[in-house]
């Protein structure tokens, strides 16, 4: 073993170790909390069912009631509300839920990254994506990772670049892929951001569009057709355009929500709308030649900015080998 793997695994050891032990300090006396309380505790706080927690556990009720007690008695805090036809938690319950994910959740990251330091198993890269940069920037990066490391599991992910956050810092994502800049994703103590290069955002539609050979093109020739545009525009991008996306305006052409641009693709084809778009998704071999990009005299300048957000104290191999591809 490398000393570069050896010293890998022994902060992993160490990591393991001081998330293992979960103390609490009792009348001067230190008491082990077992993962498997937490396990079933967890299990039992999503099902609110003591019945159907000790199925999906695959262990007797009585087993789990008692379970449930220890956990409460080491913790010296009430964690359930036990009614007779229902089951919810106390404000401790939902605090030890919340951390139960979260040292669970680490823990199973950390022995995979153990096992595939040790060549036992695949590596696992777990990317949550923005639909602007997993439609564009992502692919051909994917490709050439998995190209150079066959031996990782990847999972991709596309949604609202807020729930994937969530997702991050509860252990659920390696890291997130978003377009906004870094220093709007917040949370600074507990991520940190990479700014990848932006693009230009442009307007385009198809080649045989009346406004592509318009002279003198400006924003008010854009208003008479209908329009496609992102479903979460940047704060204030809306602004720079008056109310040209607003769906009110008196001379109101159309307007085209979207989370991904390859299904607008059509739209444009088959109609005379005009797209807003970050210019990098034209570059496909689908768009090239079949959309025309379209620069009115008054357009405002505005560029789509994309950032890569890990946590602070991630771990995985597989992540920091996949950022290099990325910047």
């Amino acid at each position: 073993m490398t000393g570069y793997k050896l010293s890998r695994v022994l902060t992993c050891c160490w990591f393991l170790f001081s998330v293992c032990c979960a103390y609490v300090v009792a009348g001067g006396w230190r008491v082990v909390i077992e993962f498997r309380h937490l396990r079933n505790f967890r299990v039992l706080a999503k099902e609110r069912n003591y019945q159907k927690a000790a199925q999906r556990l695959n262990l007797a009720q009585p087993s789990l009631t008692r379970s449930i007690q220890r956990l409460e008695s080491l913790l010296g805090a009430e964690l359930l509300i036990r009614g007779q036809q229902s089951m919810s938690l106390t404000p401790s319950g939902e605090l030890v839920l919340s951390h139960s994910d979260h040292i669970l959740q680490s823990v199973d990251n950390l022995r995979i990254e153990l096992q595939y330091l040790q060549g036992k198993s695949s590596g696992y890269l777990a990317i949550g994506a923005s639909p602007v940069p997993a439609n564009t920037i992502l692919g051909p990066v994917m490709g050439q990772f998995i190209e150079q490391y066959p031996d990782v599991h990847v999972e991709l992910e596309v949604g609202p670049w807020q729930q994937q956050l969530d997702k991050l810092l509860k252990g659920q994502l390696s890291l997130i892929v978003t377009d906004i800049p870094g220093d709007a994703v917040g949370n600074e103590a507990a991520v940190q951001c990479f700014n990848l290069p932006s693009f230009d955002a442009v307007f385009c539609t198809k080649n045989t569009h009346p406004l592509v050979s318009r002279p003198g093109l400006t924003l008010a020739d854009i208003r008479r057709y209908p329009l496609a545009i992102p479903r979460n525009l940047p704060t204030g991008v809306a602004e720079l355009f008056g109310d040209l996306f607003l769906p009110f305006r008196k001379d109101f052409a159309g307007l085209l929500h979207y989370d991904a641009f390859p299904p607008i693709k059509g739209a444009l084809m088959y109609s005379p709308m005009v797209a807003l778009t970050p210019q990098i998704a034209l570059l496909e071999e689908g768009a090239r030649g079949a959309l025309q990009v379209i620069t009115p005299l008054d357009m405002p300048e505005l560029n789509v900015c994309f950032s890569v957000v890990m946590l602070r104290k991630q771990t995985s191999i597989a992540a920091s080998r996949f950022l290099r591809f990325l910047l």
